[in-house]
């Protein structure tokens, strides 16, 4: 495929950024994958790269290869109908136009008839059908000898099951048959691409040092490096992506820019995926790795001691080795790939522009699973796998200095609403999002009673003074408007849309999927007059917050809690968990029958309401310069200071705690003016 396309393709003006002739050496990175598709032995080829490397073009030059020298019934699938329009009329039409052998076999070139559409191209001996992977009827319907899947993440599985799949299903009367899936990852675990790349061989590129010769598989996290700025206690307080660049982790050697494209010309791929073979579970990876320094001293080649070179005019790879008996315990049969933009030859993917995006990137959840994604080329490791124990989140409590700590610059509220009460909890937000839970309260009453929507304003309306006496309000507050007292909720947020407390409701997100946390499409009406909710992304929210439990040190995105929250709250906070949706294999936030997550629910709206604050134009860093909120070392543990606070257990309240969830009788009884008399007035 590489010489054909090389002969033959050209490049067509306003389907990429460049045109002309092609040239496979370019990105020699997709030499492998294209070579793959005439090794002998090959049935399947997945590409799980990065954004912007190869996989469109692998496709267009398959589709392009099979039509001009071996033409049979094709399919390419699209996630959704209007992307086959889309794909067909901006990658498959421009390089029918621009490609004069295919000009010459392809429709009529002048009008179309039946034989072509937009969605349908016919050749002799063969056609491409484009098609939405939603519809079995679109998937099923044809005999076919090769499918193309792109961006297989985001099929929705249909009636009938699994797309690929079904797809696949209609290769079985072809000799020959083959299959290319091609995608960026997205979430480990519910990540399509990823489970098809962990079921094939595994390859992964290598390049040698421009300084040494040494082959090394370039990562960022290992091989890039820059500058940085230390202060006198070892602490990182700048840092020069400018000047990052790739390291040998041979000789050491800092490459150019100019280096490192002409090592990229010297990539070569290689089976990595792990096996068995006479009785020894074997690495690939770990035998280059435990022998390249030993190879430096005279002790051979550790290439040769992992993989043999298997090399033809059509197919080019490192075949994984047994160290044992020699042979190739790993088959071909399904060739996956994976790169991320360490290997693109483009200025604007350069170390200094990936460094610069990780620094910018690195401390938001949700954004650091756009780097994994698009940068490395790897599914995002959600945190779903480590368990947040509520014991252990209750003692690192702490003693604040003053009733709202010296790093806090906004408050919010979250507001749940039960059917036998209101809960709230207010928190305190600094700079870059570190938070400070300032307090949680219980209003035990039916939301029907007007009584308990008074005692929640009063309360919304208290001022909290940090130690230095300067005062803070609830800036926006979140309600929830779920649940059989909807039209409560309704009354009191419209009646007070000029203090923005706003009604909200949690986003249906189907199967997992994640939204914004605050919606960029605004309710057709908030008025006094008519109401909507807004809708907030409570899967992103409740990622965002997990992600920040697990958070050991102060800084960004850190959650303090303070010293008299009794576990309960814990438990509730942890409640939720992670699990894999059988169907779409996206994980989604469960809470088991059991338990109770009411204080999880208002931490999502208090964010909720900081994300909303940041929609309409707060700027939480200026706002912490304004306000003179300098984040403080962390609080005591105890009034002592001395050891860690105890573990409380769910039968033994600390006094002068309001347990969080369902109210006691004492709760019920006690009026609100009692309440607030602990508190302080308005002033």
């Amino acid at each position: 495929m590489p010489q054909w396309a090389d002969r033959f393709r050209k490049k067509a003006a306003g389907a990429g950024s460049t045109t002309g002739k092609w040239r496979t050496g370019d990105v020699e990175i997709a030499r492998g994958p294209m070579l793959a598709v005439t090794e002998p032995g090959t049935a399947i080829i997945t590409v799980m790269v990065c954004t912007q490397l190869m996989k469109t073009a692998l496709i267009e030059n398959a589709f392009g290869f099979f039509a001009h020298l071996d033409p049979s019934p094709m399919l390419m699938l699209q996630p959704k109908e209007d992307a086959a329009e889309q794909f067909s009329k901006e990658r498959i039409t421009p390089l029918i136009r621009a490609t004069p052998v295919l000009r010459e076999l392809v429709g009529t070139r002048k009008t179309r008839n039946a034989d072509e559409t937009i969605r349908y191209k016919s050749f002799p001996g063969g056609f491409l059908a484009i098609e939405g992977a939603g519809s079995p009827d679109n998937v099923a319907r044809r005999p076919i000898k090769r499918v193309f899947c792109d961006e297989i993440d985001k099929y929705v599985p249909t009636r009938e099951g699994d797309a690929v799949g079904l797809a696949e299903e209609r290769m079985g009367t072809f000799i020959g048959a083959q299959s290319i899936r091609a995608c960026s990852p997205t979430i480990s675990g519910e990540s399509a691409i990823e489970t098809s790349y962990l079921d094939g061989d595994q390859r992964q590129a290598s390049v040698e040092c421009p300084h040494c010769s040494h082959r090394q598989f370039l990562e960022f996290f290992k091989h890039i490096e820059w500058d940085k700025e230390i202060d006198g206690e070892g602490r990182v307080v700048a840092h020069r992506p400018k000047t990052a660049a790739v390291h040998c982790e041979a000789c050491g050697a800092a490459w150019t820019e100019a280096e490192r494209r002409r090592a990229l010309q010297t990539a070569r791929w290689h089976q990595t995926k792990p096996f068995r073979c006479c009785d020894t579970y074997q690495e690939p990876l770990t035998v280059y790795s435990d022998t390249w320094r030993a190879a430096a001293e005279g002790a051979g080649d550790p290439v040769d001691a992992a993989w043999d070179w298997w090399a033809g005019p059509r197919h080019e790879v490192y075949r994984a080795r047994c160290s044992k008996c020699g042979t190739w315990p790993v088959d071909n049969e399904h060739a996956s790939f994976t790169a991320g933009k360490e290997f693109s030859p483009w200025e604007r993917d350069s170390p200094p522009k990936i460094a610069a995006k990780w620094l910018k990137w690195k401390d938001d959840p949700e954004q650091r699973v756009k780097f994994d994604n698009t940068q490395l080329g790897k599914p995002h490791r959600r945190a779903s796998g480590v368990d947040l124990n509520a014991e252990a989140l209750a003692s690192r409590r702490e003693v604040y200095p003053a009733e709202v700590p010296d790093g806090v610059a906004v408050i919010t509220a979250g507001i749940d609403t039960q059917n036998d009460r209101l809960e709230v909890e207010v928190v305190g937000w600094g700079r870059d999002e570190e938070s400070w839970s300032l307090a949680y309260e219980v209003f035990p009453g039916d939301p029907n009673d007007p009584k308990v929507w008074s005692d929640l304003d009063a309360y919304l309306k208290l001022v909290w003074r940090r130690a230095d006496g300067r005062t803070f309000d609830v800036m926006a507050a979140c309600i929830d408007t779920g649940g059989s007292r909807t039209e409560a909720v309704y009354q009191f947020a419209k009646a007070r849309i000029g203090r923005r407390i706003w009604g909200i409701r949690g986003d249906p997100e189907a199967a997992g999927q994640r939204k914004p946390v605050w919606p960029a499409k605004m309710p057709l009406a908030r008025t006094r007059r008519s109401y909507q909710p807004f809708t907030i992304g409570v899967n992103t929210a409740k990622d965002v917050i997990r992600q920040r439990l697990l958070a050991e040190m102060p800084g960004p995105g850190y959650m303090h809690f303070p010293a008299d929250r009794d576990v309960n709250y814990f438990a509730q906070l942890t409640a939720e968990k992670l699990i894999p949706d059988k169907r779409t294999r996206r994980l989604i936030w469960v809470c088991p029958s059991n338990l109770r997550n009411e204080a999880l629910d208002c931490r999502v709206y208090a964010y909720a309401a900081l994300a909303g604050l940041t929609h309409f134009g707060l700027k939480l860093n200026r706002r912490a310069d304004e306000v003179g909120a300098i984040a403080s070392p962390i609080g005591d543990l105890t009034d002592a200071g001395q050891r860690p606070a105890p573990v409380i257990t769910a039968t033994e309240p600390p006094v002068n705690v309001i347990t969080v969830g369902k109210p006691t009788e004492t709760a019920k009884k006690q009026s609100m003016g009692a309440l607030l008399a602990r508190r302080r007035k308005p002033s």
